[in-house]
């Protein structure tokens, strides 16, 4: 099966490719960014979702598409960039493989979309609280219509919780480098359940998925188990990286305070910061998500959390190393 991966540049979609080659699949790739994690042998094009020339021309003998292209980012993006690409970008891709007589696609939505509605499974009802997360609902429904617009097409949304593994440098990277640079800094009280899915795991899910792929539109989520605390994940850090953390916390309430300058400030300069009182409440707040339904079909994870993050870590420090020459 040929399957075309938008998003082919990215952190899970470089270790997508290398999967499915592995598994014997051939693969076509779309991806803005031109610069590939590492050398593929694969066709490929540098271009935008919203072009529907430049997805018709990587679409040849496609099969099944993998769609990972999204815009994601948490600082800088307007409200207009976040429904172009998560929800128009949706509608171009699928009117260009409908061209193609395309009728198998896997879609990596985010465990975002159900907002505050936390622990979340499959059955819980979304309710974003953001654009990325209405964008990205958004998205889901575009996909939901052309499933049911014909009862030969196939189509899995699969929400994610936060990924990370190597040559990741969002969402646990500021935790990795804070933790193993020495300057983490306890700010609430640790106890708050972080749901997290090491990069392998979830792409052995998405193939999971991808072969028992059924007609109509199903639903999943994906995390990895146990579910950690604030507190044991940087513990499992600190240790990998052979480090200490401070005991003493911090009360969030008074930091909070102090920071919301600090968003006043990256709001003039249109600075991303390192430090807001957004990031530090996000880190104090429940992100719990299950994925038992995906687990009661059988499929069971590979790698340990405790396994990715000495991979994460190790990678951390060679990138470190690399850098400074």
């Amino acid at each position: 099966m040929k399957i075309l991966i938008t998003g082919d540049s990215g952190f899970i979609g470089s270790f997508s490719t290398k999967k499915l080659q592995a598994e014997g699949f051939e693969i076509n790739g779309i991806d803005i960014d031109p610069q590939k994690k590492y050398p593929v042998d694969y066709p490929y094009i540098v271009g935008n979702i919203l072009d529907a020339k430049a997805l018709e021309r990587c679409m040849q003998g496609v099969e099944c598409i993998i769609h990972l292209a999204a815009e994601h980012k948490d600082f800088g993006i307007s409200k207009e960039q976040y429904y172009a690409v998560n929800q128009h970008g949706m509608e171009t891709l699928l009117s260009a493989a409908n061209k193609f007589g395309i009728k198998k696609i896997l879609f990596f939505s985010s465990v975002v979309v159900y907002g505050d509605h936390q622990p979340s499974n499959e059955l819980t009802e979304p309710s974003p609280i953001n654009h990325y997360g209405a964008s990205k609902l958004a998205g889901e429904k575009v996909l939901r219509q052309w499933a049911e617009e014909n009862n030969e097409r196939s189509a899995v949304i699969l929400r994610p919780v936060v990924v990370f593994g190597p040559s990741n440098k969002a969402n646990i990277y500021r935790l990795i480098k804070m933790v193993c640079d020495k300057k983490f800094i306890w700010i609430g009280d640790g106890k708050v359940v972080k749901s997290i899915a090491y990069v392998e795991n979830i792409v052995d899910a998405a193939l999971f998925l991808l072969n028992k792929m059924k007609t109509g539109i199903d639903v999943f989520n994906y995390s990895d188990e146990p579910h950690l605390t604030t507190e044991r994940l940087v513990q499992l850090i600190a240790q990998k990286a052979k480090v200490k953390v401070p005991k003493f916390k911090i009360p969030l309430a008074p930091v909070q305070a102090v920071t919301r300058l600090f968003d006043v400030f990256a709001a003039i300069t249109k600075k991303d910061i390192p430090i807001t009182s957004a990031r530090i409440l996000k880190f104090n707040t429940a992100t719990e998500h299950h994925s038992s339904k995906i687990r009661e079909m059988g499929f069971q994870s590979q790698y340990s959390i405790d396994y990715g993050i000495e991979q994460y870590v190790r990678w951390y420090f060679e990138d470190k190393k690399n850098t400074a020459r």
